[in-house]
Protein backbone atom coordinates (compact mmCIF):
# COMPACT_ATOMS: atom_id res chain seq x y z
CA UNK A 1 0.00 0.00 0.00
CA UNK A 2 1.52 3.21 -1.28
CA UNK A 3 0.85 6.65 -0.16
CA UNK A 4 -1.75 8.26 -2.53
CA UNK A 5 -2.09 12.05 -2.21
CA UNK A 6 -5.93 13.05 -1.77
CA UNK A 7 -6.87 10.33 0.41
CA UNK A 8 -8.48 13.08 3.46
CA UNK A 9 -10.70 14.47 0.08
CA UNK A 10 -11.48 11.51 -0.86
CA UNK A 11 -12.77 10.50 2.59
CA UNK A 12 -15.61 12.62 2.02
CA UNK A 13 -16.69 9.65 -0.62
CA UNK A 14 -17.84 8.06 2.31
CA UNK A 15 -20.17 10.32 4.32
CA UNK A 16 -21.64 11.63 0.84
CA UNK A 17 -22.45 7.84 -0.28
CA UNK A 18 -23.98 7.90 2.70
CA UNK A 19 -27.46 9.58 1.49
CA UNK A 20 -26.62 9.44 -2.29
CA UNK A 21 -26.40 5.43 -2.40
CA UNK A 22 -29.24 4.64 0.22
CA UNK A 23 -31.48 5.34 -2.53
CA UNK A 24 -32.39 9.44 -2.27
CA UNK A 25 -32.16 9.57 -6.42
CA UNK A 26 -35.68 9.95 -8.35
CA UNK A 27 -37.97 7.65 -8.96
CA UNK A 28 -36.76 7.36 -12.94
CA UNK A 29 -34.30 4.87 -11.98
CA UNK A 30 -37.15 2.65 -11.47
CA UNK A 31 -37.42 2.83 -15.42
CA UNK A 32 -35.11 0.83 -17.13
CA UNK A 33 -36.48 0.63 -19.94
CA UNK A 34 -34.69 2.59 -22.66
CA UNK A 35 -37.20 5.13 -24.07
CA UNK A 36 -38.00 5.08 -27.61
CA UNK A 37 -36.60 7.22 -29.64
CA UNK A 38 -36.70 8.72 -33.13
CA UNK A 39 -33.19 8.02 -35.33
CA UNK A 40 -32.84 12.27 -35.95
CA UNK A 41 -33.60 13.02 -31.98
CA UNK A 42 -30.69 14.34 -30.62
CA UNK A 43 -29.63 12.24 -27.55
CA UNK A 44 -26.81 13.72 -24.91
CA UNK A 45 -25.02 11.43 -22.97
CA UNK A 46 -23.17 12.84 -20.24
CA UNK A 47 -19.73 10.75 -20.11
CA UNK A 48 -17.31 10.83 -17.00
CA UNK A 49 -13.54 9.58 -16.93
CA UNK A 50 -10.74 10.39 -14.77
CA UNK A 51 -7.23 11.21 -15.76
CA UNK A 52 -4.13 13.56 -16.94
CA UNK A 53 -4.35 16.04 -19.82
CA UNK A 54 -2.60 13.14 -22.43
CA UNK A 55 -6.09 10.99 -21.47
CA UNK A 56 -8.39 14.30 -21.72
CA UNK A 57 -6.36 14.86 -25.38
CA UNK A 58 -6.97 11.49 -26.46
CA UNK A 59 -10.75 10.98 -25.54
CA UNK A 60 -11.89 14.03 -26.51
CA UNK A 61 -10.15 13.14 -30.26
CA UNK A 62 -12.15 9.63 -29.98
CA UNK A 63 -15.52 11.63 -28.91
CA UNK A 64 -15.30 14.02 -31.89
CA UNK A 65 -15.07 10.86 -34.51
CA UNK A 66 -17.32 9.26 -32.80
CA UNK A 67 -20.12 12.30 -32.74
CA UNK A 68 -18.81 12.37 -36.85
CA UNK A 69 -20.15 8.89 -37.23
CA UNK A 70 -23.35 9.14 -35.09
CA UNK A 71 -24.47 12.79 -35.60
CA UNK A 72 -27.53 12.02 -33.29
CA UNK A 73 -25.47 11.48 -30.75
CA UNK A 74 -23.87 14.86 -28.58
CA UNK A 75 -21.06 13.69 -25.73
CA UNK A 76 -20.96 15.95 -22.76
CA UNK A 77 -17.61 14.95 -21.28
CA UNK A 78 -17.06 15.30 -17.60
CA UNK A 79 -13.26 14.94 -16.61
CA UNK A 80 -11.41 15.47 -13.04
CA UNK A 81 -8.21 14.07 -11.82
CA UNK A 82 -8.23 11.02 -9.97
CA UNK A 83 -8.42 12.80 -6.22
CA UNK A 84 -11.07 14.65 -7.16
CA UNK A 85 -13.21 12.47 -9.67
CA UNK A 86 -15.23 10.08 -7.05
CA UNK A 87 -15.80 13.39 -5.29
CA UNK A 88 -17.28 14.61 -8.53
CA UNK A 89 -19.50 11.18 -8.73
CA UNK A 90 -20.94 11.69 -5.44
CA UNK A 91 -22.25 14.94 -5.62
CA UNK A 92 -23.61 14.43 -9.32
CA UNK A 93 -25.05 11.13 -7.98
CA UNK A 94 -26.65 13.37 -4.87
CA UNK A 95 -27.87 16.14 -7.26
CA UNK A 96 -29.62 13.71 -9.40
CA UNK A 97 -27.05 14.46 -12.40
CA UNK A 98 -25.47 10.72 -12.55
CA UNK A 99 -23.21 10.47 -15.65
CA UNK A 100 -25.02 8.29 -18.52
CA UNK A 101 -21.21 6.54 -18.72
CA UNK A 102 -19.10 6.54 -16.11
CA UNK A 103 -15.15 5.23 -15.93
CA UNK A 104 -15.29 2.63 -12.82
CA UNK A 105 -12.21 1.55 -10.87
CA UNK A 106 -11.87 -2.29 -9.83
CA UNK A 107 -11.51 -0.61 -5.98
CA UNK A 108 -14.84 1.15 -6.17
CA UNK A 109 -16.91 -1.10 -8.48
CA UNK A 110 -18.45 -3.43 -6.12
CA UNK A 111 -19.69 -0.87 -3.91
CA UNK A 112 -21.26 1.36 -6.74
CA UNK A 113 -23.14 -2.29 -7.73
CA UNK A 114 -24.28 -2.85 -4.51
CA UNK A 115 -26.26 0.12 -4.01
CA UNK A 116 -27.54 -0.17 -7.46
CA UNK A 117 -25.58 2.87 -9.26
CA UNK A 118 -24.70 1.44 -12.36
CA UNK A 119 -26.31 -1.24 -14.14
CA UNK A 120 -25.57 -5.13 -15.43
CA UNK A 121 -24.64 -5.09 -18.86
CA UNK A 122 -25.64 -8.64 -19.83
CA UNK A 123 -28.81 -7.83 -22.02
CA UNK A 124 -26.85 -5.21 -24.10
CA UNK A 125 -24.04 -7.77 -24.51
CA UNK A 126 -27.00 -10.08 -25.62
CA UNK A 127 -29.08 -7.95 -27.82
CA UNK A 128 -25.52 -7.34 -29.94
CA UNK A 129 -24.74 -3.52 -28.22
CA UNK A 130 -22.02 -4.40 -26.70
CA UNK A 131 -19.57 -7.00 -28.40
CA UNK A 132 -17.36 -8.77 -25.79
CA UNK A 133 -16.09 -11.89 -28.20
CA UNK A 134 -11.99 -10.79 -28.55
CA UNK A 135 -12.38 -9.08 -24.93
CA UNK A 136 -9.67 -11.68 -22.95
CA UNK A 137 -11.19 -13.61 -20.47
CA UNK A 138 -9.67 -12.34 -17.53
CA UNK A 139 -10.99 -8.99 -18.06
CA UNK A 140 -14.77 -11.01 -18.64
CA UNK A 141 -14.02 -12.40 -15.10
CA UNK A 142 -12.66 -8.87 -13.58
CA UNK A 143 -16.00 -7.16 -14.40
CA UNK A 144 -18.56 -9.92 -13.34
CA UNK A 145 -20.40 -10.18 -10.03
CA UNK A 146 -22.94 -12.14 -8.77
CA UNK A 147 -22.83 -13.52 -11.92
CA UNK A 148 -23.46 -10.25 -14.41
CA UNK A 149 -21.19 -7.75 -16.36
CA UNK A 150 -21.21 -4.71 -14.86
CA UNK A 151 -18.06 -2.80 -17.16
CA UNK A 152 -16.09 -3.07 -19.70
CA UNK A 153 -12.35 -3.30 -19.46
CA UNK A 154 -10.71 -0.35 -21.08
CA UNK A 155 -7.60 -1.99 -20.97
CA UNK A 156 -5.28 -4.39 -18.25
CA UNK A 157 -2.27 -3.36 -16.54
CA UNK A 158 0.06 -4.54 -13.54
CA UNK A 159 1.71 -3.14 -10.62
CA UNK A 160 5.30 -2.75 -11.98
CA UNK A 161 8.49 -1.06 -11.27
CA UNK A 162 9.14 1.38 -13.83
CA UNK A 163 12.96 2.83 -14.22
CA UNK A 164 15.29 4.96 -15.98
CA UNK A 165 17.63 3.40 -18.08
CA UNK A 166 19.54 6.09 -18.86
CA UNK A 167 20.52 6.33 -15.07
CA UNK A 168 22.00 2.67 -15.13
CA UNK A 169 23.70 3.21 -18.18
CA UNK A 170 25.63 6.72 -17.37
CA UNK A 171 26.78 5.05 -13.38
CA UNK A 172 27.24 1.64 -15.31
CA UNK A 173 25.34 0.04 -12.61
CA UNK A 174 23.26 -3.47 -14.16
CA UNK A 175 19.42 -3.50 -14.27
CA UNK A 176 18.19 -5.76 -11.77
CA UNK A 177 16.34 -9.05 -13.36
CA UNK A 178 12.68 -9.54 -13.56
CA UNK A 179 13.12 -12.24 -10.50
CA UNK A 180 14.67 -9.59 -8.48
CA UNK A 181 14.35 -9.45 -4.49
CA UNK A 182 13.82 -6.89 -2.05
CA UNK A 183 17.57 -7.74 -0.81
CA UNK A 184 18.55 -7.12 -4.58
CA UNK A 185 16.60 -3.85 -5.10
CA UNK A 186 18.38 -2.38 -1.99
CA UNK A 187 21.28 -3.57 -3.33
CA UNK A 188 20.89 -1.86 -6.00
CA UNK A 189 19.90 1.05 -4.97
CA UNK A 190 22.64 1.30 -2.32
CA UNK A 191 25.13 1.18 -5.31
CA UNK A 192 22.93 3.81 -7.10
CA UNK A 193 23.58 6.02 -4.01
CA UNK A 194 27.32 5.81 -4.66
CA UNK A 195 27.72 6.11 -7.70
CA UNK A 196 25.08 9.52 -8.75
CA UNK A 197 26.95 11.96 -6.47
CA UNK A 198 23.72 14.06 -5.90
CA UNK A 199 22.33 15.02 -2.38
CA UNK A 200 18.59 15.00 -4.04
CA UNK A 201 18.74 12.00 -5.75
CA UNK A 202 16.89 9.06 -4.44
CA UNK A 203 16.83 5.41 -6.13
CA UNK A 204 13.54 4.47 -4.98
CA UNK A 205 11.61 7.46 -6.04
CA UNK A 206 8.39 6.74 -5.07
CA UNK A 207 6.35 6.97 -2.17
CA UNK A 208 7.05 3.89 -0.73
CA UNK A 209 6.65 -0.19 -1.46
CA UNK A 210 3.46 -1.99 -1.54
CA UNK A 211 1.95 -3.23 1.57
CA UNK A 212 -0.61 -5.70 -0.35
CA UNK A 213 1.54 -7.16 -2.38
CA UNK A 214 3.94 -7.65 0.64
CA UNK A 215 0.90 -9.55 1.83
CA UNK A 216 0.17 -11.75 -1.16
CA UNK A 217 3.94 -12.73 -1.14
CA UNK A 218 3.37 -13.78 2.33
CA UNK A 219 0.29 -15.68 1.67
CA UNK A 220 -1.62 -13.21 3.18
CA UNK A 221 -3.91 -10.66 2.58
CA UNK A 222 -5.05 -6.79 2.81
CA UNK A 223 -8.76 -7.57 3.95
CA UNK A 224 -10.40 -10.53 4.54
CA UNK A 225 -12.83 -12.35 1.96
CA UNK A 226 -16.47 -10.14 3.16
CA UNK A 227 -14.16 -6.94 3.39
CA UNK A 228 -14.90 -6.30 7.30
CA UNK A 229 -11.66 -7.24 8.49
CA UNK A 230 -8.01 -7.09 7.81
CA UNK A 231 -7.18 -10.21 6.05
CA UNK A 232 -4.10 -11.09 8.00
CA UNK A 233 -3.31 -12.49 11.85
CA UNK A 234 0.23 -11.76 12.21
CA UNK A 235 1.27 -8.14 12.96
CA UNK A 236 5.26 -9.31 12.56
CA UNK A 237 4.40 -9.16 8.72
CA UNK A 238 3.78 -5.25 9.18
CA UNK A 239 6.45 -4.31 11.65
CA UNK A 240 8.68 -6.61 8.85
CA UNK A 241 7.75 -4.39 5.87
CA UNK A 242 8.06 -1.35 7.95
CA UNK A 243 11.69 -2.39 9.46
CA UNK A 244 12.43 -2.67 5.52
CA UNK A 245 11.03 0.88 4.44
CA UNK A 246 12.63 2.52 7.41
CA UNK A 247 16.09 1.54 6.54
CA UNK A 248 15.58 2.78 2.90
CA UNK A 249 14.66 5.99 4.13
CA UNK A 250 17.14 6.31 6.91
CA UNK A 251 19.81 5.40 4.36
CA UNK A 252 18.76 7.58 1.62
CA UNK A 253 17.66 4.76 -1.05
CA UNK A 254 14.16 5.80 -1.10
CA UNK A 255 12.19 9.16 -0.90
CA UNK A 256 11.20 10.50 2.58
CA UNK A 257 7.96 11.40 3.26
CA UNK A 258 8.21 14.98 4.07
CA UNK A 259 9.66 15.32 0.03
CA UNK A 260 7.19 13.57 -1.66
CA UNK A 261 4.62 15.81 0.02
CA UNK A 262 5.68 18.69 -1.95
CA UNK A 263 5.41 16.87 -5.43
CA UNK A 264 2.10 17.85 -6.87
CA UNK A 265 1.67 16.06 -9.83
CA UNK A 266 3.65 13.37 -12.07
CA UNK A 267 5.81 15.62 -14.04
CA UNK A 268 7.26 16.85 -11.21
CA UNK A 269 8.56 13.42 -9.83
CA UNK A 270 11.61 12.59 -9.14
CA UNK A 271 11.70 9.68 -12.17
CA UNK A 272 10.56 12.73 -14.41
CA UNK A 273 13.38 15.18 -13.32
CA UNK A 274 16.22 12.25 -13.25
CA UNK A 275 16.75 12.39 -9.19
CA UNK A 276 15.26 8.71 -8.86
CA UNK A 277 15.98 5.55 -10.41
CA UNK A 278 13.16 3.52 -9.56
CA UNK A 279 9.20 4.57 -9.33
CA UNK A 280 6.30 2.33 -8.54
CA UNK A 281 3.31 2.69 -10.94
CA UNK A 282 0.23 0.66 -12.91
CA UNK A 283 2.17 -0.62 -15.82
CA UNK A 284 -0.37 1.92 -18.38
CA UNK A 285 0.79 4.83 -16.84
CA UNK A 286 4.23 4.33 -18.58
CA UNK A 287 2.97 5.99 -21.64
CA UNK A 288 2.26 9.42 -19.88
CA UNK A 289 6.00 9.51 -18.12
CA UNK A 290 7.99 8.95 -21.20
CA UNK A 291 5.80 11.68 -22.94
CA UNK A 292 6.65 14.56 -20.07
CA UNK A 293 10.48 12.81 -18.99
CA UNK A 294 11.62 12.53 -22.80
CA UNK A 295 13.48 9.14 -21.15
CA UNK A 296 12.19 5.78 -23.15
CA UNK A 297 11.50 4.12 -19.48
CA UNK A 298 11.17 0.54 -18.75
CA UNK A 299 9.36 -1.62 -16.93
CA UNK A 300 9.90 -4.54 -14.37
CA UNK A 301 7.77 -6.29 -11.85
CA UNK A 302 8.29 -5.42 -8.26
CA UNK A 303 10.66 -7.09 -6.39
CA UNK A 304 9.85 -10.79 -4.95
CA UNK A 305 10.20 -12.57 -1.75
CA UNK A 306 12.48 -15.58 -1.29
CA UNK A 307 10.26 -18.12 -1.01
CA UNK A 308 7.19 -15.97 -1.27
CA UNK A 309 4.46 -16.69 -3.47
CA UNK A 310 3.75 -14.93 -6.91
CA UNK A 311 2.03 -11.72 -6.23
CA UNK A 312 1.17 -10.20 -9.37
CA UNK A 313 -1.78 -10.22 -11.27
CA UNK A 314 -3.40 -9.11 -14.58
CA UNK A 315 -5.62 -6.00 -13.04
CA UNK A 316 -8.36 -4.14 -15.69
CA UNK A 317 -6.75 -0.86 -15.80
CA UNK A 318 -10.25 0.39 -15.80
CA UNK A 319 -14.32 -0.12 -16.60
CA UNK A 320 -16.66 1.99 -18.48
CA UNK A 321 -20.22 0.85 -16.90
CA UNK A 322 -23.81 2.19 -17.30
CA UNK A 323 -26.29 4.74 -15.21
CA UNK A 324 -28.19 2.85 -13.61
CA UNK A 325 -30.27 5.84 -13.70
CA UNK A 326 -29.41 6.41 -17.70
CA UNK A 327 -32.18 6.99 -19.76
CA UNK A 328 -30.50 6.14 -22.73
CA UNK A 329 -28.60 2.78 -22.35
CA UNK A 330 -28.39 1.50 -26.12
CA UNK A 331 -26.56 4.57 -26.86
CA UNK A 332 -24.34 4.62 -24.06
CA UNK A 333 -23.69 0.66 -24.75
CA UNK A 334 -23.34 2.11 -28.60
CA UNK A 335 -20.30 4.66 -26.84
CA UNK A 336 -18.42 1.75 -24.99
CA UNK A 337 -18.37 -0.51 -28.19
CA UNK A 338 -16.75 2.21 -30.09
CA UNK A 339 -14.55 2.95 -27.44
CA UNK A 340 -13.32 -1.24 -26.73
CA UNK A 341 -14.04 -2.17 -30.29
CA UNK A 342 -13.19 0.37 -33.12
CA UNK A 343 -9.98 0.28 -34.87
CA UNK A 344 -9.64 4.20 -35.77
CA UNK A 345 -10.19 4.88 -31.92
CA UNK A 346 -7.63 3.02 -30.70
CA UNK A 347 -5.28 4.23 -33.33
CA UNK A 348 -6.19 7.64 -31.16
CA UNK A 349 -5.90 5.93 -27.84
CA UNK A 350 -3.05 3.58 -28.44
CA UNK A 351 -3.24 1.38 -25.01
CA UNK A 352 -3.21 4.40 -22.70
CA UNK A 353 -5.90 3.05 -20.71
CA UNK A 354 -3.75 -0.19 -20.47
CA UNK A 355 -2.88 -3.05 -22.97
CA UNK A 356 -6.53 -3.46 -24.48
CA UNK A 357 -8.79 -6.27 -23.43
CA UNK A 358 -10.04 -6.87 -26.92
CA UNK A 359 -7.26 -9.35 -29.01
CA UNK A 360 -8.05 -7.79 -31.68
CA UNK A 361 -7.61 -4.14 -31.08
CA UNK A 362 -4.10 -5.48 -29.04
CA UNK A 363 -2.77 -7.28 -32.03
CA UNK A 364 -3.50 -4.17 -34.36
CA UNK A 365 -2.10 -1.40 -32.16
CA UNK A 366 1.08 -3.26 -31.75
CA UNK A 367 1.51 -3.20 -35.56
CA UNK A 368 1.23 0.82 -35.28
CA UNK A 369 3.64 1.45 -32.09
CA UNK A 370 7.31 2.44 -31.77
CA UNK A 371 9.39 0.43 -29.96
CA UNK A 372 9.01 3.01 -27.10
CA UNK A 373 5.27 2.19 -26.68
CA UNK A 374 5.62 -1.46 -27.10
CA UNK A 375 6.95 -1.75 -22.86
CA UNK A 376 3.59 -2.10 -21.37
CA UNK A 377 2.62 -4.66 -24.23
CA UNK A 378 5.70 -6.56 -23.34
CA UNK A 379 5.47 -6.36 -19.66
CA UNK A 380 1.77 -7.40 -19.67
CA UNK A 381 3.11 -10.63 -21.63
CA UNK A 382 5.33 -11.63 -19.09
CA UNK A 383 3.07 -10.45 -16.66
CA UNK A 384 0.42 -13.30 -17.59
CA UNK A 385 3.12 -15.94 -17.15
CA UNK A 386 4.05 -14.72 -13.79
CA UNK A 387 0.76 -13.62 -11.51
CA UNK A 388 -1.20 -15.21 -10.09
CA UNK A 389 -5.78 -14.64 -9.19
CA UNK A 390 -6.50 -10.92 -8.35
CA UNK A 391 -8.18 -10.39 -5.23
CA UNK A 392 -11.53 -9.06 -4.69
CA UNK A 393 -12.34 -5.34 -4.50
CA UNK A 394 -11.20 -3.32 -1.42
CA UNK A 395 -14.34 -2.40 0.85
CA UNK A 396 -15.30 1.32 0.41
CA UNK A 397 -14.29 1.73 4.26
CA UNK A 398 -10.93 1.11 2.30
CA UNK A 399 -10.07 5.03 2.21
CA UNK A 400 -10.49 5.49 5.48
CA UNK A 401 -8.39 2.64 6.06
CA UNK A 402 -5.38 3.75 3.42
CA UNK A 403 -5.16 6.99 5.61
CA UNK A 404 -4.15 5.11 8.47
CA UNK A 405 -1.84 3.60 7.16
CA UNK A 406 -0.07 6.34 5.71
CA UNK A 407 -0.36 8.40 8.97
CA UNK A 408 1.18 5.69 11.05
CA UNK A 409 3.53 4.72 8.52
CA UNK A 410 4.71 8.83 8.24
CA UNK A 411 4.75 8.26 12.20
CA UNK A 412 6.96 5.34 11.89
CA UNK A 413 9.51 6.53 9.32
CA UNK A 414 9.55 10.26 11.40
CA UNK A 415 10.98 8.11 14.91
CA UNK A 416 8.10 8.85 16.59
CA UNK A 417 7.30 5.04 17.28
CA UNK A 418 8.64 1.84 16.44
CA UNK A 419 8.01 -0.37 13.34
CA UNK A 420 6.60 -2.85 16.28
CA UNK A 421 4.67 0.00 17.68
CA UNK A 422 3.40 1.04 13.67
CA UNK A 423 1.99 -2.28 13.00
CA UNK A 424 -0.21 -2.51 16.51
CA UNK A 425 -1.53 1.16 15.83
CA UNK A 426 -2.37 0.23 12.52
CA UNK A 427 -4.35 -2.87 13.63
CA UNK A 428 -6.03 -0.95 16.68
CA UNK A 429 -7.36 1.59 14.22
CA UNK A 430 -8.30 -0.45 11.28
CA UNK A 431 -10.49 -2.76 14.09
CA UNK A 432 -12.41 0.86 15.21
CA UNK A 433 -12.77 1.95 11.77
CA UNK A 434 -14.77 -1.42 10.76
CA UNK A 435 -16.24 -1.28 14.21
CA UNK A 436 -17.96 2.37 13.20
CA UNK A 437 -18.26 0.70 9.81
CA UNK A 438 -20.55 -1.69 10.76
CA UNK A 439 -22.57 -0.02 13.26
Amino acid sequence: MRKKRGFQRVAIILSVFALILSGCMNSKGSEQAENKKKENEQIVLKVAWWGNDGRKERTLKVIDLFESKYPNIKIEPIEASNSDYWILLASKAADQDFPDVIQMDYKYIDGYIKRKLIMPLDDLVKAGKLNISDMIDSSVASATFYDHLYGISTGVNAQSMMYNPEIFDQTGVAVPQPSYTYEDLTATAKELKDKVDKDDFYPIGSAGLDFAYYLRQNGANLYNKDGNALGYEQDELLSKFFEMEKMLVDEGLMVPPDIINKISSDKDSLIANKLAAFHSITSNNVISYNKFSGVDMQLLPLPSMQGGKEANYVKPSMFFSISAYTEHAEASAQFIDFFFNNLDANDILLGERGVPASDKVSKHIQQKLEDRDKVQYEYMEYVEKHSSPIDPPAPLISTNINILFNTVRNQMLDGQITPTEAAQKFRDGAKEIFAQNNE
